[in-house]
């Protein structure tokens, strides 16, 4: 592969990624969703919340294999079906009868597949510019973070005009366009050798390696106890406000 194709390549790997990361940030409106879904199923909202839990526990596990199956499988074939599970995810939500089907829906599968893409993609375009890493990863995590603003208006306009069912149909239909769009952009990065920086060799750790070094299990604590509190709240964060919303009006028509 030449410079020109080089260059021309991984431009469009990185357009890509955006796509895919945008579509797949989308996930974080789930708050938009707890009430309706609480009425559906006649369960406590708890409950229904529970599912982003769930999500984000998916979410966890199929990051952890993501780039085994990037080795054995290809950026471009794992995103895919990241994005064809992410779909059937929310059409079985939307048929979703049941507490136990939701979160086997909405919670594991939408986790899962999301997951999957998140970091898969990430990783794969930071390799492809190992001497813009940081802008790179800006690029692509600030997809991620705008995707759930994006559908906030999105989901909301749905859920006004056609309906909970098929808000879910419609997002699922959406997000997996993009994905699958977005995977064809892409290609694997190639691998690049050790670099030596100071004299010391610079290497990355397979998954099982990096498990054995006390500072993995230290930086998975400090990431455990960090972002609980913040994905509990984001999960519930529509039902927050409205809550603070009722308690205010009520404590102005008392005075």
């Amino acid at each position: 592969m030449n410079a020109t194709t080089t260059q021309y390549t991984r431009w469009l790997t990185l357009f890509g990624t955006i796509v895919t990361q945008f579509a797949l940030g989308s996930v974080y409106t789930w708050s938009l969703f707890n009430s309706s879904l609480s009425a559906k199923l006649d369960e406590p909202v708890s409950q229904v919340a529970f599912s982003f839990g769930l999500l984000s526990l998916g979410l966890a596990l199929s990051s952890s294999v993501a780039g085994k199956l990037q080795e054995r499988f290809g950026v471009k074939r794992v995103t895919m079906a990241s994005g064809v599970l992410l779909g059937l995810g929310f059409f079985l939500t939307a048929h979703a009868n049941s507490l136990m089907m939701l979160w086997l829906s909405a919670g594991l599968l939408v986790g899962l597949a999301d997951g999957a893409g998140y970091l898969l993609t990430l990783s794969n375009c930071v390799k492809w510019f190992p001497e813009r890493k940081g802008l790179i990863s800006a690029f692509s995590i600030g997809a991620y973070g705008l995707g759930s603003l994006g559908f906030k208006f999105i989901d909301s306009h749905l859920l006004a005009t056609v309906g909970l069912e098929k808000t879910f149909i419609i997002w699922g239909a959406i997000v997996l366009v993009m994905i699958v769009f977005g995977a064809t952009l892409m290609k694997d990065a190639p691998n690049h050798t050790a670099s030596t920086r100071n004299g010391v060799v610079e290497n990355d750790f397979t998954l099982a390696q990096s498990m054995r070094k006390p500072q993995y299990w230290m930086l998975a604590v400090m990431f455990l106890t960090a972002c609980m509190s913040g994905l509990y709240v984001i999960g519930v964060a529509k039902d927050i406000a409205q809550g603070w919303c009722i308690w205010t009006w009520r404590r102005r028509r008392m005075r």
